[in-house]
């Protein structure tokens, strides 16, 4: 093989490896934190990531309403800085708030311990200034845990939630797809994870959510869960 071949072949297989790496932190859901909730009863927590959205959040409010269902937003800082109304909305609606980062930096668990303070500071501050009250959890973009980044939520006393059902939503896998993903494994004490904004492009809609959505809440009231925010999944209610 001649030498312009081999560093072809070398360089379509870093790409290969680039992307496959890429998709596996993405996807793959190597994390920490508290994943769900031990609970006898049948208590389970629906979150959301990545918004607030102009676009989608207001629709996911509604179904949430109309199923008189709470659930638990995490927030990207930057979003809610955009649009403070809607953060204002998720609170006075009952629904708990956290916090998931300022920019959501894919990265962030790979960052020095000061970078990944001061983005999760920065969102702190963003969302006490819309709603008056600090958050009082964190979820890492990805879901991501390092040891750099577990210290630091130690020391600023926010708890990591991840999650125990993931319906992969964001990469529009189809409404049949996220409908399996919760229902034919949810549990007592589980921790939903789905998404009212985020993704790149094309990925961006959030359309397959909402229709999965008023399924699930339907479907797991017949099977008798209850759904509570995620402080009180873990702690019992206040």
């Amino acid at each position: 093989m001649s030498a312009p071949k081999r560093l072809k072949k070398f360089f379509s297989f870093m790409t290969w490896l680039t992307m496959a790496t890429f998709w596996l932190l993405a996807f793959s859901g190597c994390q920490g934190g508290y994943f769900k909730a031990q609970t006898d009863q049948k208590l389970i927590a629906l979150t959301f990531d990545d918004g607030p959205n102009p676009i989608y959040t207001p629709q996911v409010l509604k179904i949430l309403n109309d199923h008189q269902v709470k659930a638990t937003f995490f927030l990207i800082g930057q979003q809610a800085q955009a649009y403070p109304e809607l953060v204002q909305q998720i609170k006075a609606r009952g629904h708990g708030l956290g916090n998931h980062s300022f920019s959501h930096a894919f990265n962030l668990s790979l960052m020095p311990r000061e970078e990944i303070r001061r983005e999760i500071l920065k969102a702190q501050e963003v969302l006490f200034r819309i709603t008056g009250e600090y958050p009082t959890l964190f979820r890492s973009p990805l879901g991501w845990v390092s040891r750099e980044l577990e210290a630091v939520c130690h020391d600023l006393s926010l708890p990591i939630i991840n999650g125990s059902i993931k319906a992969g939503d964001v990469s529009l896998p189809g409404t049949e797809h996220i409908l399996s993903a919760v229902l034919d494994w949810v549990q007592a004490g589980d921790i939903i994870i789905l998404h009212d904004a985020g993704g790149f492009g094309f990925y961006r809609d959030r359309t397959q959510t909402l229709q999965a959505l008023p399924v699930i809440l339907e479907t797991l009231k017949e099977r008798g869960y209850r759904f509570v925010t995620v402080p009180e999944l873990l702690l019992g209610p206040s």
